[in-house]
């Protein structure tokens, strides 16, 4: 037990991001000295961690290893000679042990003694500080320890507690989406790659967006997740925010043989919107369930094969309601409608336009796996052929209930009036996603010689999204009145006679359609890089080289019936759920669309004209070829590292879109240009005084338009009154990007304070400015992408991480960091420049804290705490018409035990403070848009881990 503790508590010498180049033959040069400084520098030119109990190494000395050796030969020669041993091997690190002088035979030894176990905050934590002590650039990891023990269920949430990153969501479609962000920047200027290949995106109903979709893939899918926050010139060039690169699991990772089974049932507590005649997968329960499993072995008859296969599998039924009072009229004195901006407007808050309830039955199931080959003959040769698929199945039900178009103000103050209510309108919609990623990635590294290596990647990526949309829509002409009070933060309002409203027989069908939305892109990519002498490990003088080549093509085909409207009445396919949604005061009346599918709409006609403008107004095509080549120098010693570097980055694309909007014959123009630039690139990281390092870089990249940018020209929504137009002429963004930053390493790499400061000017920024406009005479939105003259970003970064603090018992630890951004930007509208503080999807801080206490056989107790600032999704013409969601925070509680030598207890509450998702709109977010219900989730994990 002595022994076992002592090991336990001892801190890691050093750590090192493993990889498969960890691996292999290394070069080794450690000076004869005492074994407590020695094996901290042989740790770092192995790549790996290695754990000793401070008086094991008391009084020892090692010999001189020079030369390039195999892991396990060069750790024979340092150790040879002296009474260290291995003891043990587990996930990345290596235990040694004093072998014991002779004794009088021992006591009976104890039953049961308790193998030795890192917890997973601890795990995870140190090897965010071996990246950040490996790298010469700024890079934040988020590894996955031996049990798969990520509190999240998918890369995006996990990813959220990493430093400066935050998560976004569709905000408007309610898809179970989730994008990452990185230091406040859109997550289209992110790249997202696994194992340096690419992922492609069809985000936005199929539109291709450069957004990855990361909630898609679960959580065990990548052994380590990296953050590259500064960049080099052999790293993808499309990146102003962040590169994210998926690494994935290796047979052949020091002492990395993984292998278990993760079973969990989860609890969502439901809103109490009714089932109803919801259509689909979707059940009324609050439990749904998965199952993960990773398996990782070597075999052969020199054990020179590996083979790594991950499953998993989640689904789940919830419901949920989204309150939004939108509200865009100002008025004057006398009453008559107005701008903020006019002299005359009577300074009173917005009244709302429209009031609706969306209220959602959802059911999601994610499912998928991958298989890594992976061949390994020599130290010096090393292949792979990795392929993975994942999918995405949602079926969500949307009945809405809306009154809108309001009119004749009366009684007004500042704060509340009275509206007629000439029109209101129940709607249901239902929608069918299916996401689906796939992958298929060969790699070959081969050592030339001692200190040259090259690597040869090629990849296939493949993604699709599928949707079918049925909608039925029926309008009551009322004159009714309501009473809204905007005086707290959510408007409150009061329906003079609710009565007519839920009176079937008052409505007449308004609208019907069916759409089916086919999406798909293709990405095949080859590159090759030839290194000398440039891995961290090495000193002198070295260089990388390399060139590749990527192409994209993505498209998509809608089909749209419109219906004509026969204005019969709602009453033979009306449903009454007897349902008073979440904030309102009134009840609502619905559509049993299965009765409206089999009565109702085989009997209307189909109107040609409008469902073939429909239908080609949204389809579109686009391909891209981006070649690019490098030239990386760089310098090292063992308090310098500098690495400066040239690339050359060539994109040529043509796109095929309508010639018109609404009204498209279904003829596409076709569109095609390009665009070259030399991007340098320059790191510096300089050990000033052992443990403290100063990290400074240089760096220019690029923000590509989104392929929806340029090959779209009118997608008009008629539900949501928006008109999104596409700009064929824009050019891409182009970012210098500054990083300068402090580390301070201490407590035998349990410990890291980091202080950095980051400066971004973006010039030819893309934004989507918003507009209104008068179509069919109804107020519509119209968005539309321009270029920006400047954007500017400034920020800070503070991370602190103390794995043992000096508090029971050195068991517990504490992690925190934060984000502090500055934006501006200025663009034109109608020939005028607007100034904004701020940039799109920018937060002005984030921020993250958990307490972790270890519990004996590898346990632990986590409290987390997230806090989000409000950020903008959507700016227009004026401040008035600027949205975007409000700050928000979760508090997470996590509790891992192991009840027994093979199994592991999770119990898990994210969200505990059960905050909803906010939107607001207007200057600084001034007035609420909607808001969701709050929602909490609970989970209970079984893990098998042999």
């Amino acid at each position: 037990m002595a022994a076992a503790r002592a090991f336990a508590v001892a801190a890691p010498l050093l750590l090192a991001l493993p990889s498969a180049a960890a691996a292999q033959s290394r070069r080794f040069d450690v000076p004869a000295q005492p074994a407590a400084s020695a094996l901290p520098i042989f740790a770092r030119q192995a790549g790996l961690q290695i754990l000793a109990p401070a008086s094991a190494l008391d009084g020892i000395r090692t010999q001189r290893l020079r030369g390039t050796y195999p892991l396990d030969r060069a750790l024979t020669l340092l150790i040879a000679d002296t009474p260290l041993r291995v003891r043990s091997r587990s996930a990345d690190f290596i235990l040694l042990e004093r072998i014991p002088p002779p004794a009088p035979p021992p006591a009976p030894p104890p039953v049961d003694e308790p193998e030795i176990v890192v917890t997973a905050s601890i795990f995870r934590n140190q090897d965010a500080i071996t990246a950040r002590r490996r790298a010469a650039t700024t890079v934040d990891t988020l590894t996955q320890d031996d049990t798969g023990d990520l509190a999240e269920q998918s890369i995006a949430d996990a990813l959220a507690r990493v430093p400066g990153v935050s998560t976004m969501q569709v905000l408007y479609a309610e898809q179970e989406s989730e994008y990452v962000t990185v230091r406040g920047i859109t997550p289209d200027l992110n790249f997202v790659s696994v194992d340096g290949i690419g992922m492609i995106s069809l985000a936005n109903a199929g539109a291709g967006e450069r957004r990855i979709d990361l909630a898609l893939i679960p959580k065990q899918s990548a052994r380590t997740t990296e953050v590259h926050k500064s960049f080099t010139a052999d790293m993808d060039a499309g990146a102003i925010g962040g590169l994210i690169n998926l690494v994935p699991h290796s047979a052949f990772d020091p002492g990395n043989r993984p292998f278990f089974i993760d079973t969990s049932v989860n609890y969502h507590p439901n809103n109490a919107v009714p089932a109803g005649r919801s259509r689909g997968r979707y059940r009324d329960v609050t439990v749904g369930g998965g199952a993960n499993a990773l398996w990782a072995t070597r075999f052969g008859a020199n054990h020179d094969f590996g083979v790594v296969l991950a499953a998993n599998f989640q689904q789940r039924s919830y419901d949920d309601t989204k309150r939004n009072p939108n509200g865009r009229n100002y008025y004057k004195a006398a009453g008559a409608r107005t701008r903020p901006d006019s002299p005359d407007w009577n300074g009173y808050q917005p009244s709302p336009t429209a009031l609706v309830s969306y209220d959602f039955t959802s059911f999601v199931r994610t499912y998928g796996g991958s298989a890594l080959l992976e061949y390994k003959p020599s130290e010096r040769t090393y292949a792979s052929l990795m392929l993975y698929g994942y999918r995405q199945e949602e079926d969500q039900n949307e009945n809405s209930f809306t009154l809108r178009a309001f009119d004749t103000p009366r009684d007004l103050t500042p704060t509340s009036g009275t509206l007629n209510v000439p029109d209101a309108r129940t709607a249901y919609a239902w929608e069918a996603y299916r996401n689906t990623s796939l992958g298929a990635i060969a790699k070959a590294v081969t050592a030339l010689d001692e200190r040259t290596e090259l690597t040869l990647r090629a990849g296939y990526v493949q993604t699709g999204f599928d949707e079918t949309v049925d909608t039925a829509v029926y309008q009551y002409l009322s004159h009714s009145d309501i009473r809204y009070d905007a005086s707290r933060r959510s408007l409150r309002f009061t329906l003079a006679d609710p009565v007519p409203f839920v009176d079937p027989a008052n409505y007449r069908l308004f609208a019907a359609s069916d759409a089916t939305y086919h999406a798909i892109g293709r990405s095949a990519e080859a590159r090759a890089d030839l290194a000398y002498n440039a891995a961290p490990e090495d000193r002198g003088l070295g260089f990388k080289t390399g060139a590749g080549v990527r192409r994209m093509h993505l498209s998509r085909n809608v089909g749209q019936a419109s219906y004509v409207p026969d204005q019969s009445q709602l009453t033979p396919v009306a449903y009454n759920p007897h349902y008073v949604p979440w904030m309102f005061d009134y009840p609502v009346l619905w559509i049993d669309y299965p009765a409206f599918r089999d009565t109702v709409r085989p009997g209307l006609a189909i109107d040609p004209a409008a469902s073939a403008a429909s239908s080609a107004a949204q389809d579109y095509r686009y391909t891209e070829t981006i070649a690019h080549a490098y030239a990386l120098a760089s310098y090292a010693s063992d308090h310098l590292a500098l690495l400066a570097g040239l690339r050359l980055d060539d994109t040529r694309f043509t796109a095929a879109a309508p010639s018109t909007g609404a009204g498209s014959t279904g003829a596409l123009q076709r569109y095609a240009g390009g665009y070259r630039y030399l991007l340098p690139s320059a790191n510096l990281a300089w050990t000033l005084v052992d443990p403290l390092r100063l990290k400074a870089s240089y760096s220019r990249t690029l923000g590509r338009p989104a392929p929806e940018n340029i090959a779209q020209v009118a997608a008009r929504d008629p539900v949501m009154l928006t008109l999104r137009l596409g700009n064929p002429d824009l050019k891409p963004r182009r970012a210098d990007n500054l990083d300068l930053g402090l580390e301070y390493y201490f407590g035998s790499n349990d410990g890291l304070l980091t202080i950095g400061a980051f400066a971004k000017t973006i010039r030819d920024d893309i934004y989507e400015v918003a507009r209104e406009a008068q179509i069919d005479g109804a107020a519509y939105t119209v968005f539309q992408p321009m270029n920006a003259q400047r954007s500017r970003l400034r920020g800070i970064e503070l991370n602190l991480i103390q794995n043992q603090l000096p508090l029971l018992g050195g068991r517990l630890g504490a992690s925190v960091n934060a984000m502090r951004t500055w934006g501006a930007m200025d663009y034109l509208v109608g020939g005028q420049v607007r100034h904004l503080d701020r940039l799109l999807f920018q937060r002005d801080w984030i921020a993250n804290a958990a307490l972790f206490y270890a519990l004996p056989r590898g346990g632990e107790l986590r409290l987390g705490y997230n806090y989000r600032s409000s950020y903008y999704d959507g700016i227009g013409e004026n401040p008035w018409q600027d949205r975007g969601p409000e700050a928000s925070d979760s508090v997470d509680v996590t509790l891992r035990y192991r009840v027994a030598k093979r199994w592991i207890v999770k119990l898990q509450a994210l969200n505990l403070a059960g905050r909803g998702l906010r939107l607001g709109y207007g200057e600084d977010l001034a007035y609420r848009r909607a808001e969701l219900t709050p929602n909490r989730s609970f989970f209970f994990n079984l893990v098998y881990k042999p």
